[in-house]
């Protein structure tokens, strides 16, 4: 029975180590409209997280350039921040905006949670 919990429990950790990948895909796919096919072969070609992945594509989106431009200057050493000013737009301000967009896009949490104490 033992063995049999850990390869259960084991099961589950790969399995839910493999969904995390494609939530971030399709949470930067919802926010850049940039397939996740697309965001998967840009990750295999620039080696970039998944973080890289979306600033470049919010800032290739913004700019009207391309994703292999972008990349390529952030490649060559400039920063996500240089890169943004270059192109007259705060960093800051597309990532945030790209992210009040996909909690829009979210329903709203309804009832009460299961934390402890709260909501007496």
């Amino acid at each position: 029975m033992k063995t049999f919990t850990l390869i259960t429990v084991g099961l589950l950790v790969v399995a839910s180590a493999q969904a995390a990948p494609q939530r971030m895909l399709t949470r930067i796919s919802d926010e850049t409209g940039v397939p996740v096919a697309t965001l998967q072969a840009q990750r295999s070609a620039t080696g970039f997280g998944y973080g890289e992945i979306e600033k470049a594509n919010l800032l290739a989106n913004a700019s009207g350039q391309s994703f292999d431009t972008i990349a390529a200057k952030h490649r060559a050493g400039e920063g996500w921040g240089k890169i943004a000013h270059d192109y007259g737009f705060k960093l800051g301000d597309l990532v945030s905006g790209a992210n009040q967009s996909d909690k829009a896009l979210r329903p709203p949490h309804g009832g009460k949670g299961k934390a402890h104490g709260h909501g007496r």
